[in-house]
């Protein structure tokens, strides 16, 4: 992981990248194809956290902000989410059942990476 004063463009590229590889491997072992859905998924969490750890890491300091900016991105990202998986299911007609389980485990990835770096920092600078 990166230190607490770096950007966090470094740890999401990593992350990305890691889930890249685990979701083909995924789909390559279930005799499944990765396709552009997989890529918008993969680009759209990748771009979504990016931009939510450089918006909530500049209030790691501010404790009251900080929480209020942790449990915003917590919402807004769950919301989009939800919007992005209703386009790419209903209105472009993609494969339902591996779409839905692909970004329902890529989600929980990015929610679990987008905390742990969080809680990282907080304890680096507390």
């Amino acid at each position: 992981m990166s230190t607490a004063g770096s950007s966090p463009l470094l740890s999401v590229v990593l992350f990305s990248a890691l889930c890249a590889v685990a979701t083909w491997f995924v789909l390559q072992f279930v005799s499944l194809p990765f396709q552009w859905q997989h890529v918008v998924m993969l680009a759209y969490f990748a771009g979504m956290s990016l931009l939510l750890h450089i918006w909530q890491e500049r209030s790691v300091t501010e404790p009251r902000t900080f929480v209020r900016r942790f449990m915003a991105g917590l919402v807004i990202k769950l919301l989009l989410s939800i919007i992005v998986m209703m386009i790419l299911v209903l209105a472009l007609g993609v494969d339902k059942s591996s779409t839905i389980v692909a970004f329902v485990l890529l989600y929980l990835a990015y929610r679990g990476f987008s905390t742990g770096r969080l809680v990282m920092l907080l304890k680096q600078r507390g």
